[in-house]
């Protein structure tokens, strides 16, 4: 999807400690002061792999804050003006990307909007140009959208009329609840433009429901300077979001570490008691501390209070859950364990990844019951993924059923 980074070559992983991981480091962020500009003119003068970072600043989406960095010191840094020729033809890509892929949406939020159906834009989409002020600074590959269920079939209308298609296919209703927990994964729906909207239906998306996403919808704001009923997160909300969301990647990429950082500095002040009820409801706070602290290590800024921050701090078998899980070395290397963990696997109910699920965000009993559900689903939840009639005949599938859970395999 990103089509910025499949036009530049791959080089080798930047290495810990080395002069380019350093200047990347170093330039991810919105602004730098004095004292670290003249650091950042420090690390220039030695020898650069000016290829290896530029295409790192591609793939961790800081190409347009390098070049943002590197322009403000060209005159005392002896920069190749190659280098600046090539940041500067994929910031303008970046821009004209972001710019057709919030041309598209607003299209299609303003439709929705004339059919009372409310959405939340997210992440990148939202903070581009709200926080960065310049959609080359914030590069997304696809606009995130949360929206609620029941809007789905005038969605999938609209969606139609503009010839959206997910991979191929005709868009479908949505499969039936297992629990009341269940929540569709995420779904990307690709223009004949090449816009991917993706629709999300929890803030979360970690296997089971929020507990509390009506909360989310209430405290969600209107956008500013748009027409077409456009809701963002709150920030205490938002913020959450993004750390989550990092953290559900392994932190892998730095441009969701410095949307992290940049909403703490330059967003909206947050109401750290509201903050925290909401991450001890939804049982967050173990990833609210460590996705904070691994931020404030890597990007070496302060960016919350340290009495603050240790409220939200893990609990010891928590703790030691996610240093089994991601390793500071691998978070380091940008290399931390994709979702495994943090997501609740309920379509896989032996898998040991479950156990340190249980510990880092609890919910037991919920979750447990929503593994029961799995294994041993309603008739009308069978009738949908067999494509039989619901009857008692659909007992017999059962026993098939729960082989394939035994086996890991997904009962179709």
């Amino acid at each position: 999807m990103n089509a910025v980074a499949d036009n530049i070559p791959s080089t080798s992983r930047l290495v810990c400690g080395s002069t380019e991981r350093r200047v990347l480091i170093a330039t991810a962020r919105f602004e730098i002061d004095e004292s670290a500009s003249h650091e950042l003119e420090r690390l220039l003068r030695q020898s650069i792999d000016w290829d290896m970072l530029i295409s790192q600043s591609v793939i961790h989406g800081t190409a347009g804050l390098l070049l943002r960095h590197l322009s403000a010191i060209k005159e005392v840094a002896d920069i190749p003006e190659d280098v600046f020729e090539r940041l500067r033809s994929i910031y303008m890509r970046i821009a004209v990307s972001g710019m057709q892929q919030i041309a598209n949406f607003q299209k299609v939020a303003q439709e929705l909007s004339g059919l009372d159906v409310k959405v939340i834009l997210l992440k990148g989409a939202a903070l581009a140009e709200s926080l960065y002020g310049d959609l080359g600074l914030r590069p997304m590959s696809d606009v995130d959208i949360l929206i609620h269920e029941k809007d789905w079939p005038k969605i999938c209308k609209v969606l139609e009329s503009y010839q959206y298609r997910s991979y191929g296919k005709d868009l479908a209703p949505l499969p039936p609840k297992l629990t009341g927990y269940d929540i569709q994964a995420h779904i990307q729906l690709l223009s004949p433009t090449d816009t991917c909207l993706e629709f999300q239906f929890d803030l979360f998306t970690m296997g089971i429901g929020m507990l509390d996403i009506a909360g989310v919808w209430e405290r969600a704001r209107v956008l500013e300077n748009d027409g077409a009923g456009v809701l963002v997160l709150c920030p205490e909300d938002q913020l959450l979001h993004l750390l989550v969301h990092a953290n559900r990647h392994g932190c892998s990429r730095l441009k969701w570490l410095v949307d992290i950082a940049e909403s703490l500095v330059n967003g909206d002040d947050v109401d750290w008691d509201l903050l925290e009820s909401i991450a001890r409801r939804e049982k967050v706070t173990a990833i609210v501390y460590e996705t904070l602290s691994h931020t404030e290590r890597l990007l070496e800024r302060e960016l919350v209070d340290p009495l603050i921050l240790q409220r939200f701090a893990p609990s010891k078998y928590q703790e030691i859950a996610w240093n089994i899980l991601w390793p500071q070395k691998r978070l380091d290397e940008f290399s931390g364990r994709d979702e495994d963990g943090i997501c609740f696997y309920f379509y896989r109910p032996f898998s040991g990844w479950n156990l340190f699920n249980f510990v880092l965000t609890g919910r037991i009993k919920d979750k447990l019951s929503y593994q029961a559900r799995w294994i041993i689903p309603s008739l009308e939840w069978m009738s949908d993924t067999y494509g039989t009639p619901k009857s008692l005949k659909l007992l017999k599938y059962y026993p098939i059923r729960l082989a394939d859970r035994i086996k890991g395999r997904n009962a179709q």
